[in-house]
């Protein structure tokens, strides 16, 4: 039934997966700090929304422009990134009325803008620098030919600039940056000594002079750390410490002032994506909790909550992450906001209430798309509670085909949204195609601490693909999956799934491979998170070594295929530095050699996801095709 009862109306899979590559995202929303404004990036064009009248207006842009990075500065200006070609790397301010314009060439691609005044800190990525999977896992654009490459050449470094002022000054830095905070004086940045990716999942957590480069390391960890904030008066920092695609524990850090440092666990809160500072005493928060979103107020401290909310919907931001921005009151809100009833818009709440309350109507004419979508729980078989979202629609005179939709990661999840993004967007139309889609969550996932997210490691592969198994066995049990047709399929870690699960199961009736993993070992010296992340899910193991190698391979589908029996469809993007084209090359090949029907299609000028309209058009006509094929649909 639709949200008021009514019929659900089916709509071909094609037509829906067409309609939802149309819809318009807000990104980079940024509230205005007089509550009066909201600046965002929709379709890659800056826009400014005024909320006492509701008129949303572009900014003016030359012919091919594109732009992120909204942040507001004084005089009610507009700082924002720009760019007329591949590389992000011009700095503006826009809206300032009789002020001439004001444009900074960085010569290198503009991944953080942070003001102080009228001063920026910068955090640049140098042309040919590694970009890792949750941004398409590509090299930032390098016109040079040849590319040359050497270790520590290419770097995301600190800049400063002064607005209105055409000169940059880099701050002296041998190390990578990979997030900064700045009040005007020290910088508070998790860093790295490895450029590549890899590096990040070695993190130091420094205190850098912007002038001299001198650094003093704060903390170090064999976790992952993200989104450092400084206090108003400096001498204090929060920082988040989790794993990978980072939603964790919130760390409290002082001394920065004097020189003894200390770091602690602030209080209980986890799966923190996102916070900042309303004062000297609060916190704002937000994350993921379960398959929803949670979010509050925190004492910074004593650690106590000091008020938490929890919705069943996502809210957006950098890297995919639940993110806020709030008023300098602190008494609203915006960000982008969804649920599985409503598509992304701009949304406005108290950010102690988290009532979020959409202020466009961006993607209105798609609500009608949208599908049911049940929490559903099940017992892993050594007794985890494990979860996820069943997706359907329509009415059913018995159980449905059932598609396994197999998130990345492992260390991320599926959250209840208007339309699933990940894996090309397809879980609404295979809803709308008739089947059951199960979204799951199982350990290793975000949404349910670090626990639960941690006890994947070592097991990769393990523990997961057998939560995985136990829910498909307990829809099929229930009656809601027909076990003669059902299909698994997934991106990234996903992929990897996806693939392994062949090997462990004759359950599935075909499976699509997304930019997946084949073999660990290739992986470990041939992606650019190579040396991080595999080291850390594969507790250790080492390709170098005899033991290392057996270990890498027993959990490597290519080296089991003569178990495999599904029909495989690969999907894979030419470009890919994060699971590269050699993968779903190793894959074909093994499924090929054992007799295994197979398919592989790769995509010239994608990378770790598909981005041109064409390419996912063409691997959704593929993916469902296969899936019909094969008897599945």
């Amino acid at each position: 039934m639709g949200r008021e009862g009514r019929p659900a109306l089916m709509a071909a899979p094609l037509d829906v997966h067409r309609a939802l590559r149309g819809l318009r995202v807000p990104e980079w929303v940024a509230l205005h700090p007089g509550g009066a404004a909201v600046a965002c990036v929709i379709d890659g064009r800056a826009h400014v929304l005024d909320l006492p009248t509701g008129a949303l207006r572009p900014l003016a842009a030359a012919e091919g422009e594109w732009h992120a990075l909204t942040r507001w500065i004084t005089g009610n200006r507009l700082l924002l990134a720009t760019a007329r070609g591949p590389l992000l790397d011009h700095v503006e301010v826009r809206l300032a009325v009789g002020e001439p314009p004001w444009r900074l060439d960085t010569g290198a691609e503009i991944e953080d803008l942070i003001p102080a005044g009228d001063r920026v800190l910068l955090r640049l990525a140098d042309p040919g620098s590694e970009r890792d999977g949750s941004h398409l896992g590509l090299r930032v654009h390098d016109p040079a030919d040849p590319v040359v490459r050497e270790p520590g050449a290419r770097l995301r470094r600190l800049a400063l600039a002064r607005v209105g002022d055409d000169r940059l000054t880099p701050v002296p830095l041998t190390a990578t940056v990979w997030d900064a905070d700045w009040r005007g004086g020290p910088v508070v940045a998790v860093t790295s000594a490895d450029e590549t990716p890899g590096g990040f999942y070695r993190p130091n957590l420094d205190l850098i002079d912007p002038e001299t480069g001198q650094t003093r390391t704060l903390y170090t960890t064999g976790w992952q750390l993200a989104r450092p904030k400084l206090a108003p008066d400096g001498r204090t920092a929060v920082v988040l410490e989790g794993l990978s695609i980072v939603s964790g524990r919130v760390l409290r850090v002082t001394g920065l002032d004097d020189g003894d440092t200390r770091v602690t666990a602030l209080g209980d809160l986890d799966d923190v994506t996102d916070l900042g500072w309303l004062d000297e005493r609060r916190l704002w928060f937000t994350g993921w909790d379960g398959t929803g979103t949670h979010g509050g107020l925190l004492d910074a401290v004593t650690g106590e909550v000091l008020s938490r909310w929890v919705r069943h919907g996502t809210l957006g931001g950098p890297g995919a992450q639940p993110s806020l921005s709030p008023d300098a009151t602190g008494t609203l809100a915006a960000a982008p906001w969804e649920d599985a009833g409503q598509p992304p818009e701009i949304a406005l709440a108290d950010p102690a209430t988290g009532e979020w309350r959409a202020v466009t109507a961006l993607n209105a004419g798609l609500a009608s798309l949208a599908v049911r979508q049940e929490k559903v729980r099940w017992a892993a078989p050594d007794g985890r509670e494990i979860e996820g979202l069943l997706l359907t629609h329509g009415a059913a005179d018995g159980p449905r085909p059932l598609v396994v939709m197999v998130h990345g990661g492992p260390t991320w999840l599926w959250s209840s949204a208007f339309a699933p993004a990940e894996s090309n967007q397809l879980a609404s139309p295979l809803a709308h195609a008739g089947a059951a889609v199960l979204l799951a969550n199982p350990r290793g996932s975000s949404g349910r601490g670090q626990e639960h997210a941690r006890a994947v490691i070592g097991v990769a592969g393990e523990a997961d693909l057998d939560d995985l198994l136990a829910g498909v066995d307990h829809l099929v049990a229930t009656g809601a999956a027909d076990p003669g047709r059902m299909a698994i399929m997934g991106l990234s870690y996903g992929g990897y799934m996806t693939a392994w699960a062949t090997t462990r199961t004759s359950r599935f009736r075909a499976a699509v491979v997304m930019s997946g993993v084949a073999d660990w070992l290739s992986f470990a010296t041939a992606s650019n998170l190579a040396g991080g992340f595999d080291p850390l899910y594969h507790a250790g193991a080492d390709a170098a070594t005899p033991e290392g190698r057996e270990f890498l391979a027993a959990r490597s589908p290519v080296h089991h295929a003569a178990e495999a029996s599904t029909p495989t469809l690969i999907l894979h993007g030419e470009l890919d530095r994060t699971t590269p084209a050699g993968q779903a090359e190793q894959l074909y090949r093994a499924w090929s050699a054992a007799g295994i029907p197979v398919q592989l299609v790769v995509y010239p000028r994608e990378g770790h996801e598909l981005v041109e309209d064409g390419h996912r058009r063409d691997a959704a006509e593929r993916t469902i095709a296969w899936l019909r094929g094969n008897g599945v649909l």
